[in-house]
């Protein structure tokens, strides 16, 4: 991946067979990346992103808000997102056993009274794992049997840039903790995706002539979970 500086701002910038130049803004911290024809000429790569200065700074601004709408006090009344559907929060405090719990419109977290901001969002993150490695297996099996590949192991770590990753050598497949506040179709798309690499390590045609084939609505998903495009 080569990088370019303009305007003091740092761009990714990956060449393809490709007619027209795309440029994203992704979440979580606002990278900026630029996918642009082979024969395009860095010039007019830079005069283009120069013209999109202001709606550069306008996405990774309003990336910026919602991020930070998501750092979480932990406290009774806060939003929280489970499998895509919003909870409110509410902070039971007791002398019994920690725990969390589902009822109706709210997530119940039993905490001690003394428990700290970092201590509950270690509960709630170690209930999102638990989650995601009851459900993960499932739509690895489903999509293993379907596109016929084998993966050795899977692993959930609290990835903030990425969904998911796949060692093609150990054939481990990394899930994001992010994942388990997402709509079920979020991890559908992860899990393939990630599979997909065993049969074509690179994100080129071929990759994503799999993914057309076995997934034709992937696109809009990834649309969904990746905020801001435009070409």
């Amino acid at each position: 991946m080569k990088y370019i500086i303009i305007n003091n701002l740092s761009i990714e910038l990956e060449r393809k067979k490709i007619k027209n130049m795309y440029l994203k803004i992704l979440p979580p911290e606002g990278r900026i990346h630029i996918t642009a024809p082979l024969r395009m000429s860095e010039d007019e790569i830079r005069k283009f992103v120069i013209t999109k200065l202001d709606w550069i700074r306008k996405q990774q601004d309003k990336l910026a808000q919602r991020h930070s709408h998501q750092e979480m006090n932990y406290l009774t009344c806060e939003e929280i997102y489970v499998w895509g559907e919003k909870y409110c929060l509410s902070v039971v405090v007791n002398t019994g056993r920690p725990g969390i719990q589902l009822e109706g419109n709210q997530l119940r977290l039993f905490v001690k009274e003394d428990s700290t901001q970092l201590q509950r969002k270690h509960m709630v993150d170690t209930w999102y794992k638990e989650a995601l490695v009851r459900a993960v297996p499932l739509y690895i099996e489903k999509w293993e049997g379907i596109i016929g590949v084998k993966s050795n192991s899977f692993s959930i770590r609290d990835m903030k840039t990425r969904w998911g990753t796949c060692n093609i050598r150990t054939k481990n497949i990394c899930l994001s903790l992010q994942l388990a506040k997402k709509p079920p179709r979020c991890l559908d798309y992860v899990v393939l995706h990630e599979l997909v690499h065993l049969l074509e390590s690179s994100h080129n045609h071929v990759f994503k002539g799999y993914l057309d084939h076995y997934m034709p609505e992937w696109r809009n998903i990834r649309k969904e979970m990746n905020g801001a495009v435009i070409s």
